[in-house]
């Protein structure tokens, strides 16, 4: 369940060496984790550099794009200054966008990657 957070929540290939992707925000690390629900490897004997590792890079690229940083130290002073309950429940949303986001557009992102059929379902009946 948890296979998409090694080297900080993936990473990606640059020529023929892997590039962890390092620090991390609770939302970023929410939206890792529901990915690798749906796209983790369900045996430890699978890649642990396949489709999961990838989608999780794709989330820390478009998080970075969205909301400036990935690092809870660096995002929460500036999004609690615009909150007034000082809450970062404006990161906590857009990191559930951003999620749904990649999950969703996974094949197309990773061609290897296949949706889950609970997935393909929900889709079907719901968008």
């Amino acid at each position: 369940m948890a296979s998409g957070f090694h080297g900080g929540g993936g990473g990606k290939w640059v020529e023929e060496e892997w590039i962890p992707t390092g620090c991390m925000c609770g939302a970023l690390a929410a939206g890792v984790l529901s990915l690798s629900i749906l796209y983790g490897r369900k045996d430890p004997k699978q890649s642990r550099y396949g489709c999961i590792s990838q989608l999780s890079g794709w989330l820390h690229k478009r998080f970075q794009e969205e909301l400036g940083g990935k690092c809870c130290a660096m995002l929460r002073p500036f999004y609690q200054k615009i909150d007034r309950e000082k809450s970062c429940r404006e990161i906590y949303k857009k990191g559930a966008e951003l999620a749904v986001e990649v999950a969703l557009s996974a094949h197309k992102l990773v061609p290897e990657c296949r949706m889950p059929r609970s997935l393909q379902r929900f889709v079907r009946r719901n968008l």
